[in-house]
């Protein structure tokens, strides 16, 4: 056999195998699948080429779904909770929603956040919480950010009522703390949640007088109000039992003047000159008042009973 033959025959035997390689290699890997994100298919085009003979294929990527992550809540920007008398008081609750798929991935509407005391955490500190106003607030209002890579801050408010359980040490409550939750969910149901660091909810105690003065009528010098008395409504606008103290000041007109003792009161209605207490201009514990903690808007309050006498030479 001539060198050239030869020749010309290892190059043939050289090509036959590269192409039965090629046609091996196209057979078990001319279809690729990635599997990355849900409902999501990425295509891209393959082309093997071996010397003059070329072959394509499809790669197929689907994307998988990650779950949301929350991160960074804080509750009242981590301060102590102050509540105001009779009324609600507004406080932030912040967080970071992350989700690996983008923002658009976000279920903006099932995002939910509440503040709770520990106690009730079971209760509150889930989705679908079972709100209550002494210790279970949901959020009332939120603002997002816009997106930055494939997170969004929130700030969501509640409104807590003044009654809201304590836990400072004085409280009933001085073991258990306030929280913030908050839960984030995607387009595929996934969810993450987080809570916040422990904050304190301060003992409130606040009253209330809804009556806003006391008119004795005419009561001539000498004499006294007798088995008639006056009445004031003192109603708890905190969230603690409570006592009550009194003190007053002299009854002026011009250079005249009735005595602080000349008034008189008591917890329930009495005839002037009996066991009822002198207003005095110190501060006085008054006997038998209590008013308990309310437990809702329902008012918790109390009736004041006073009386007068005035003394002769006034005029």
């Amino acid at each position: 056999m001539s060198s050239r033959v030869r020749d010309a025959f290892w190059r043939l035997k050289k090509y036959f195998g590269i192409v039965v390689l090629f046609l091996i290699g196209f057979l078990f890997f001319g279809g690729l699948l990635f599997t990355i994100q849900e409902n999501s298919k990425f295509l891209g085009a393959l082309d093997f080429t071996v010397a003059a003979t070329s072959s394509d294929a499809t790669a197929i990527l689907e994307v998988g779904n990650t779950a949301p992550t929350v991160s960074n809540v804080v509750l009242n920007s981590n301060g102590a909770i102050t509540l105001i008398p009779n009324a609600t008081t507004s406080f932030n609750i912040s967080y970071t929603i992350t989700d690996n798929n983008g923002c658009a991935d976000i279920v903006t509407s099932g995002v939910t956040s509440t503040a709770f005391r520990s106690g009730v955490a079971p209760t509150c500190a889930v989705p679908g919480p079972t709100t209550n106003n002494l210790n279970c607030y949901l959020y009332v209002t939120r603002t997002t950010s816009t997106c930055s890579g494939s997170s969004i801050n929130a700030t969501d408010t509640v409104q807590i009522y003044y009654f809201a359980q304590a836990t400072d040490t004085s409280s009933s409550f001085p073991a258990e703390n306030w929280q913030a939750f908050a839960l984030a969910v995607d387009l595929a149901n996934a969810t993450g949640s987080a809570t916040s660091s422990a904050v304190q909810l301060n003992t409130l105690l606040a009253i209330e007088v809804t009556t806003s003065s006391i008119n004795y009528g005419t009561v001539i010098p000498g004499a006294n109000t007798g088995l008639t008395n006056q009445m004031t409504t003192v109603q708890n606008a905190g969230n603690a039992s409570t006592s009550l103290r009194l003190s007053g000041t002299a009854l002026t007109l011009g250079v005249g003047s009735i005595a602080t003792s000349s008034q008189r009161y008591a917890t329930s209605s009495f005839t002037f000159g009996g066991d009822e207490q002198l207003l005095s201009g110190t501060a006085t514990e008054v006997t038998g008042f209590l008013l308990t903690s309310p437990t809702s808007t329902n008012a918790v309050s109390s009736i004041m009973y006073w009386g007068i006498g005035v003394p002769t030479g006034v005029s």
